[in-house]
């Protein structure tokens, strides 16, 4: 078994090659050059790292098997499970759940539904927000005849605080003394934050690994299952701006149909991007987002995080916020919709300036 250690140099002990040089001599495996930032930049959005230690294991072809080295090494140590292969969803979702009356409902019930596994808890305040909301929409998908069931994976602290808590949900729920299964599931679908909805399709296959602020801004449930967009609204859902090198349009001034021509050229280039990873089975390369008010909660906090001396023009950014936050600024005044692809090519040829989000 051979170790790769892939360097992160991001506290201030760390930020020089003799912080480097001293860290790695406690390390007994290979390292990537320190001098080589552009390397390791390239390799944390990659692997869409946005915190460290992480430990990403990949087989020999070089396709990554889990980006949760670092757990398994902890529940691991002595190596007995390596490479860790994370087993499929049918192993670790189980083989029966709580239905509200108490009696047990086997999976072969679910078959041909898509579901919805919900990680949250009673201590949790956006959990306590999110569980009204997403049980009336439930409830309006059942009454439409939705093949559409949710299960409640618990993180609450007690038996009694998760039976108060499912007191208010419609749907199934992993029985709370399984705590392995929800750990394992947690960690299947590395969830690091509740409330989280996972979607699965009649295949288990998953659609959208949290698909919490869809839900949320879809109230009838028109765009279930909530599976990848070419063009989200940033304002409405934010959710994967930190883990992918992404294109943002702010239309500011610009009329109607010269905004109009920009968004149909992102969520066509947008559409390529998913079918592609759907191709290679992998995550889409670019997130494509817009914004029609520059004055929303979301874009205008990214937007002031530019420090721009004009904000009200349109805009065309190329985002990187997994490689150290960094953002190009393509076009501010009136964008193109040729803009967008000569944007991605800079990005790719590496020929993009880049500044720093304040």
């Amino acid at each position: 078994k051979q170790w790769y250690q892939r360097r992160v140099a991001i506290t201030a002990g760390d930020n020089d090659d003799a912080g480097f040089n001293e860290y790695y001599g406690e390390m007994p495996w290979l390292a990537l050059p320190y001098v080589e930032r552009e390397r390791k930049s390239t390799l944390s959005s990659k692997f869409k790292v946005s915190g460290i230690p992480t430990l990403v294991i990949l087989d020999k072809n070089g396709s990554v098997i889990t980006k949760d080295g670092r757990s398994q090494v902890d529940a691991d140590p002595e190596g007995a499970s390596f490479p860790w292969v994370p087993p499929e969803v049918k192993d670790v979702i189980g083989n029966d759940f709580i239905g509200k009356d108490g009696a047990k409902v086997g999976l072969d019930q679910l078959k041909g539904k898509y579901v919805g596994i919900y990680f949250s808890a009673h201590w949790c305040p956006p959990c306590k927000g999110f569980t009204p909301v997403l049980a009336t929409l439930y409830n309006k998908m059942k009454e439409k005849g939705s093949n559409f069931e949710v299960i409640f994976a618990s993180s609450d602290k007690n038996e009694a605080q998760f039976n108060e808590y499912y007191g208010e949900m419609p749907w199934l729920a992993i029985p709370y003394e399984d705590r392995k299964r929800k750990t394992e599931l947690s960690q299947k679908f590395s969830v690091t934050g509740i409330p989280c909805l996972v979607i699965l399709d009649p295949e288990m296959n998953v659609v959208n690994s949290n698909a919490r602020l869809r839900a949320q801004h879809d109230t009838e449930g028109a765009d279930f299952p909530w599976g990848p967009k070419p063009l989200i609204n940033l304002d409405d859902d934010p959710t994967n701006i930190n883990d992918y090198p992404s294109i943002f349009f702010v239309k500011g001034e610009m009329s109607d149909d010269e905004a109009a021509a920009v968004k149909d050229e992102m969520k066509k280039l947008g559409q390529d991007y998913i079918n592609k990873a759907k191709q290679r089975k992998d995550d889409a390369e670019f997130m494509f987002f817009y914004s029609d008010n520059k004055g929303g909660k979301i874009s205008s906090q990214l937007i002031g995080a530019m420090d721009l001396s004009d904000n009200s023009k349109g805009m065309l950014i190329l985002i990187d916020i997994p490689d150290q936050g960094k953002f190009h600024l393509s076009v501010h005044g009136v964008p193109k919709r040729e803009h967008v692809q000569l944007l991605i090519d800079g990005y790719k040829g590496k020929t993009l300036n880049f500044s720093q989000l304040q």
